[in-house]
């Protein structure tokens, strides 16, 4: 199944990030990826990560998201896990 998973960083986090930039890399390795990208404000400053991500269930994706170390570490402000189905256009094409 596909899900969606989002995290949108506190208020001065992104000072923060490059300090666990190597764990999430390792991190975002653990789970098969389809796309991911920062999300970013429109001062440029990035605001939050978007991805989606294949399990085979909403708890292991949230898992995924809460093993994150930008979340262990408190960077993000909410963050959101949605079963995403596709309706128009294709995934791995």
């Amino acid at each position: 199944m596909l899900f969606m998973v989002a995290g949108y960083l506190k208020p001065g986090a992104e000072e923060r990030l490059i300090d666990f930039r190597n764990e999430f890399n390792e991190h975002l390795t653990q789970m098969p990826l389809v796309v991911a990208g920062v999300l970013r404000g429109e001062d440029g400053k990035r605001q939050g990560y978007l991805g989606f991500i294949e399990a085979d269930s909403i708890d292991v994706a949230q898992r995924f998201v809460r093993d994150s170390p930008y979340f262990q570490e408190g960077l993000y402000d909410r963050v959101e896990v949605f079963k995403y189905d596709v309706e128009v256009g294709t995934v791995g094409a």
